[in-house]
């Protein structure tokens, strides 16, 4: 596990849009945008899936993920690896759950919660 820098956590907190890119075992690509992207520690994020099922399909054949958030002002963004958990109950679950709906009520309920365990970071311009 690699832990998050300071500046990425900062980002990550302000921006709480990564682009997550996943693939299936053959290698078939997918990427789609997560804005419900939160740090739950030093080596951990998580986001809702609610309306991707190329992604979860992609991560229940093949964990792995790459995720970038980019502050757009400032030109400073950074490339995430790791592998990912699906969880469908439990507490982590449900804080996801009530906490997507409380910042978007018109959105599908979470079906994941998608557990990334930080592997890799490549910073970019910070």
């Amino acid at each position: 596990m690699t832990n998050l820098s300071k500046e990425v956590i900062d980002m990550i907190n302000k921006q709480h849009l990564v682009f997550a890119a996943t693939a299936t075992n053959d290698g078939v690509p997918n990427v789609s945008p997560k804005g419900s992207i939160s740090v739950i520690g030093d080596d951990k994020l998580v986001f809702a899936e609610i309306a991707s099922p190329h992604t979860i399909i992609n991560l229940k054949e093949n964990p792995k993920i790459s995720l970038y958030v980019l502050d757009r002002e400032t030109n400073k963004g950074c490339q995430i690896k790791g592998s990912c958990t699906l969880m469908d109950s439990g507490p982590i679950f449900d804080k996801v759950s009530q906490a997507l709906k409380e910042m978007m009520p018109h959105l599908p309920p979470t079906n994941y919660a998608v557990i990334v365990d930080v592997e890799e970071t490549y910073p970019y311009n910070i």
